[in-house]
C-alpha cells in the first residue's frame, strides 16, 4: 500500500512539473510575441511614441511656403522657334558668290579669246544648284572684293542687285566705260551656322550642329539633334550666345534681323516652351536665331524630385513637369495607396487593418531654412487646405500615430498569441 502511495505521489510531482514548464514556455512565447510586437510596431520608420515631431499644420502654411502651380500653362507655338527663309536669298557675310566681269575679271587682252568660266558642282547632299563664276567670299563685315575698285558692301543684297552694285561700281571707277556692263554673280554657297547642342535631357554631351542659312534656329538645331524636348527635360531652353561685336551696317543699310547683339559672356536667352493660359504664346523672332559659336542647353530634370521614407516605400521620384501633384498622389506615385492596409514600406499594417494617417513633409523656405508641415491624411481628405502641393526637394516621411500603434500592437498580440491560445484551448 505504501508502494503505491508513492507512486501517486511521484505522479503528481511529474504533473506539477510539467505544468511549470508548460507556463514557464507559454511565458516565454507570449514575451518573444511582445517583443516581435513592439519591434514591428516601431520599424515603421519613425514611432510617434519614442520621437516627437514638431510639425506646422498645413493649413497654417504663408504662400511664401506653397509652391507655383504647374497647372494651366499652355505649350508655345514651335513655330516661333524657327524663321521663315525669305523669298528671296538675302547676301550676307559667309556666303560665296560665283563673278566674272568681261575682260576684267579675269583679266583678258584685247587681242585673246575669252577664257572659260569655271562651273561649280554643289557638294553631296546640298541643295544648292550648279553655278558659273570665280568664287568670291563675302568678309566678315559682308563686302567683297574685286580687282580694279573698292571694297563695297552686298550685306542683304539679292544676286540681281549685287551684280547691278558691281556693274555701278566699276561705272563709276571708269575702269568700263561702255554703259551696257552686264557682270555675271551667281551663288556657289550659301553661308552656314556653327553652334553646339547640348542635350542633358537625351544624356548626351556637346554636339557640333551646322545649321544652313535661315536655318539658324532653335527648332531645327533641336530636330538634327533628338527632336523637341521631352518629359525629361525642363520646359525651356536656354542660348549661350558667342562674345562678340557685331560690326555697324553701311549708312542706309537696315540692320540684319537675324542678329542678336551681345556684348558679354553672361547675357544666356531663356525661352520658355510652356506659358501660362490666356497669354501670348508666339515668341519674338531674334530670341530664337542661333549664329555663329552660340551654345543651345536643354537642362534635365533630376533635380526636381521629391522623397519617400516611413511607411511609405523609400525612394527618390521625379516630380511630373507640366502638373501638379498633391499628398495622395505623391504617395500613390512612391508606391502606397492611402487606405489599403496591405500596401505601405513595412510594419504592421496590413495585419492590423489600421492604416497611418501622421504625414510629414521637410520643405526648404524661401529662406533656406527647412520647415517641417505636419498633416493628418483623415482631414486632408475632405479638407483641400491639408492637402498640399508636393514641391521639389519636398521630403515625405508618414508614419502611425501614438493611438495607431497602440491599436496596431493591440491587433498584432491578438492574431498571433491571443488566438492562438484560444484555438488551442488554453
Amino acid at each position: 500500500m505504501s508502494g503505491c502511495r508513492m507512486q501517486l505521489w511521484d505522479l503528481r510531482d511529474d504533473i506539477l512539473s510539467t505544468k511549470k514548464i508548460v507556463v514557464l514556455e507559454q511565458g516565454f512565447r507570449f514575451l518573444l510575441f511582445l517583443f516581435l510586437g513592439f519591434a514591428s510596431v516601431f520599424s515603421t520608420g519613425c514611432s510617434s511614441i519614442l520621437f516627437k515631431i514638431k510639425g506646422k499644420p498645413a493649413r497654417e502654411l504663408s504662400s511664401e511656403l506653397l509652391p507655383m502651380t504647374r497647372n494651366h500653362r499652355t505649350p508655345i507655338d514651335y513655330r516661333s522657334l524657327s524663321q521663315d527663309p525669305p523669298q528671296v536669298f538675302r547676301i550676307d557675310s559667309g556666303d560665296v558668290l560665283g563673278v566674272a566681269v568681261d575682260g576684267i575679271f579675269p583679266f583678258t587682252p584685247p587681242t585673246a579669246p575669252p577664257s572659260a568660266l569655271p562651273v561649280n558642282f554643289p557638294d553631296s547632299g546640298s541643295s544648292m544648284p550648279p553655278s558659273t563664276g570665280f568664287p568670291v567670299a563675302v568678309q566678315q563685315d559682308g563686302t567683297i572684293q574685286l580687282p580694279g575698285i573698292d571694297p563695297f558692301s552686298v550685306r542683304q543684297m539679292t544676286v540681281e542687285e549685287v551684280r547691278r552694285a558691281i556693274a555701278d561700281a566699276y561705272r563709276n571707277a571708269g575702269v568700263i566705260r561702255e554703259e551696257k556692263i552686264f557682270p555675271i554673280v551667281t551663288l556657289i554657297k550659301a553661308r552656314t551656322y556653327n553652334v553646339s547642342v547640348i542635350r542633358q535631357d537625351l544624356g548626351m554631351g556637346s554636339e557640333a550642329v551646322q545649321l544652313d542659312a535661315y536655318r539658324n534656329d532653335v527648332l531645327h538645331a533641336l530636330l538634327k539633334t533628338g527632336g523637341l524636348p521631352g518629359e525629361k527635360a525642363k520646359d525651356h531652353v536656354t542660348i549661350l550666345p558667342y562674345y562678340r561685336e557685331e560690326p555697324n551696317p553701311p549708312p542706309g543699310m537696315p540692320l540684319r534681323s537675324d542678329v542678336v547683339k551681345t556684348t558679354s559672356w553672361d547675357t544666356p536667352r531663356v525661352i520658355p516652351l510652356t506659358v501660362p493660359s490666356g497669354t501670348n504664346i508666339y515668341l519674338n523672332l531674334p530670341d530664337s536665331i542661333l549664329n555663329e559659336g552660340d551654345i543651345l542647353y536643354i537642362e534635365n530634370r533630376q533635380t526636381e524630385v521629391f522623397y519617400s521614407a516611413g511607411v511609405l516605400p523609400p525612394g527618390q521620384h521625379l516630380l511630373p513637369r507640366d502638373y501638379d501633384i498633391d499628398i495622395f498622389e505623391a504617395m500613390s506615385i512612391a508606391g502606397y495607396s492611402y487606405g489599403s492596409s496591405g500596401s505601405g514600406g513595412g510594419g504592421l499594417g496590413g495585419i492590423s487593418g489600421v492604416s497611418p494617417t501622421q504625414l510629414f513633409i521637410f520643405r526648404k523656405g524661401p529662406d533656406g531654412n527647412q520647415v517641417t508641415i505636419k498633416i493628418d491624411l483623415e482631414k486632408a481628405l475632405c479638407d483641400p487646405r491639408e492637402r498640399l502641393v508636393v514641391q521639389a526637394g519636398d521630403k515625405l516621411l508618414l508614419r502611425f500615430s501614438a493611438k495607431e500603434e497602440i491599436a496596431t500592437f493591440g491587433m498584432f498580440s491578438f492574431f498571433t498569441f491571443g488566438l492562438q491560445q484560444f484555438l488551442g484551448g488554453n
